[in-house]
């Protein structure tokens, strides 16, 4: 039987494990891992090779246990919120603020694109891209609505955490980044090796300048894929370079401050350079030159016009009491 004419409910979560939660009225599902909670140094040290300055200081960060999204958000999901939600019209100011208290059917979702957004790369399972950090907050409650659960972006703290895996050096792996900018180095990968770097990550080196499906990475110690290259992540905080020395040590689930122009995107993508896509490096969005030739006015609020290397995975909330 054609897995798009099995329907299944929503996942029910009854203890803290790996799942996989379905949309409602689809054949549609999604792997989320269990990331048991803890504690970690977050950013990079003085001597890490690509440092940046906005990667310091490290500093100690609680978190308490959370589901995350095996993969990055696909098309096959996205376009499943698109035709429910989406809009042929402009979208009025009243659907900017998005609250978990609006009923499914009242979510207004995305205009049509302009262009393919997947630049023709394909769909299915390739990460869905080109959408604006509000389309995936939007998509977000979406999800929450249909499934029952709180799904939402994952913090700063929350990505770094769950992309390095409990280790502690640049990758999840062994390797030093100007090692893998050798482009020699990449030969020899290619032809024989098997535990580098492009067997974990999409970058400019391996990428061939375009996404990859998901399947062709292998996965960080927690089974998660792609958390480093392919497409950068967009997280819940707003981007301030210096709010690490805000923090205080042992600071708990910290979501960046509280107002903001930009978000905090994160991993890289598949035009980084490997210094990119190490597990501190940090990033924001860059909203004007992204819809530079976005020819509406005023500017889409759902799609960014040029912008193909941004995308993004989802966080559920784990309630313990619950």
């Amino acid at each position: 039987e054609d897995i798009d004419t099995i329907y299944h409910d929503a996942a029910m979560i009854t203890t803290f494990e790996d799942f996989t939660d379905h949309i409602p009225g689809t054949g549609v599902s999604f792997d989320m891992v269990a990331v048991p909670g803890g504690a970690f140094l977050m950013g990079s040290p003085p001597d890490e090779v690509s440092r940046k300055e906005n990667e310091g200081p490290v500093v100690e960060v609680g978190l308490d246990s959370f589901f995350i999204g095996k993969i990055e958000v696909t098309w096959t999901e996205y376009l499943v919120f698109f035709s429910a939600t989406g809009s042929e019209g402009k979208t009025s100011d009243a659907y900017l603020t998005v609250t978990n208290d609006d009923a499914p059917d009242a979510i207004s979702g995305p205009t049509p694109p302009w262009g393919a957004p997947d630049q023709g790369w394909g769909k299915q399972d390739f990460p869905a891209i080109t959408m604006t950090p509000h389309a995936a907050d939007v998509y977000c409650q979406w999800l929450s609505e249909v499934t029952g659960k709180k799904y939402r972006l994952p913090t700063e703290a929350e990505w770094e955490y769950a992309a390095r895996g409990g280790t502690t050096g640049p990758y999840f792996f062994e390797g030093d980044p100007k090692k893998f900018e050798s482009k020699k180095y990449i030969k020899k990968q290619f032809e024989s090796d098997t535990s580098g770097i492009v067997n974990f990550i999409n970058y400019r080196l391996n990428s061939r300048g375009r996404t990859v499906d998901p399947a062709m990475i292998k996965p960080n110690p927690l089974g998660l894929v792609n958390m480093l290259g392919n497409v950068a992540e967009f997280c819940k905080d707003w981007y301030d370079p210096d709010i690490y020395g805000k923090y205080t040590a042992g600071i708990k689930n910290p979501t960046g401050p509280e107002t903001g122009e930009e978000r905090v995107i994160r991993g890289g993508s598949f035009r980084s350079a490997a210094g990119e896509v190490r597990c501190a490096s940090r990033e924001h969005t860059r909203t004007v030159p992204w819809l530079k030739t976005d020819p509406q006015i005023p500017k889409s609020i759902w799609w960014y016009s040029d912008c193909i290397h941004v995308g993004f995975r989802v966080v559920c909330e784990y309630d313990n009491d619950n």
